[in-house]
Formats: C-alpha cells, sequence, structure tokens
C-alpha cells in the first residue's frame, strides 16, 4: 500500500513539473549581413544607416541613437573611429572584397542596437 501511494505521488510531482509548460520566445533582435559597399554608415550619433540587400531591392534605412554600439573586428570603437576604417577598407580591392558589416537592429522600434565592421 505504502509502496503504492509512494509511485502515485512521485507520478504526480513529475507530470505537475514545470518542464511540461510550453512557452514562447518573442524575437525581439533582428539583423542585417551586408558587403560593406552596400552600407552608408551614419554621419553621427543621431543619424541613419543606410543600406541596400542586394542591388536590385529598394535601400532601408535604420536609425541610430547614443546608445548604439559600434565594433571593428570584435573591438568596440566610437562612430568617427569606425567610419575611417571603413574608409580605409573601401580604399583597396581587397578590403572592398572582404569587409563586411553586421547590423542588429531592435525588431519594435527598428532603431540599431550595434554596428560591427569586420575587415
Amino acid at each position: 500500500m505504502i509502496r503504492t501511494l509512494i509511485i502515485l505521488v512521485a507520478g504526480l510531482v513529475t507530470v505537475s513539473s514545470s518542464a511540461w509548460a510550453y512557452r514562447v520566445i518573442d524575437q525581439i533582435e533582428d539583423g542585417y549581413e551586408l558587403a560593406l559597399v552596400m552600407v552608408r554608415l551614419p554621419l553621427s550619433e543621431r543619424g541613419t544607416i543606410v543600406f541596400r540587400v542586394c542591388e536590385e531591392c529598394n535601400t532601408t534605412a535604420l536609425r541610430v541613437t547614443n546608445a548604439t554600439r559600434y565594433f571593428a573586428n570584435g573591438a568596440p570603437v566610437e562612430l568617427s573611429e569606425l567610419r575611417e576604417l571603413a574608409e580605409a577598407a573601401r580604399a583597396t580591392a581587397a578590403g572592398r572584397d572582404r569587409a563586411g558589416i553586421f547590423i542588429s537592429y531592435d525588431i519594435a522600434s527598428l532603431r540599431v542596437n550595434r554596428v560591427r565592421l569586420s575587415y
């Protein structure tokens, strides 16, 4: 009798655990991975980053804010330094072929969270 009761309690605890609960995970951020030649970087901390996903596609513009973070090859940089590095990469044929920009933005507000330059 006690053995049956213990098995019944253990079964009820197992079935009622939170592992059976379903959760919906909302995607809060999205991103673009683009060639550097397809992107025009913002002029100021509160400007816009303009790009085209393909040669035939329309341009897309996303706002940057003071909270936007900039990276070059994984190291944090200021916007002005990122612009200088991007121009230096655009100045060479190898840089134009290899350099890429990764733009991460908030889906709800369409504001850019991070811009990463890889060259």
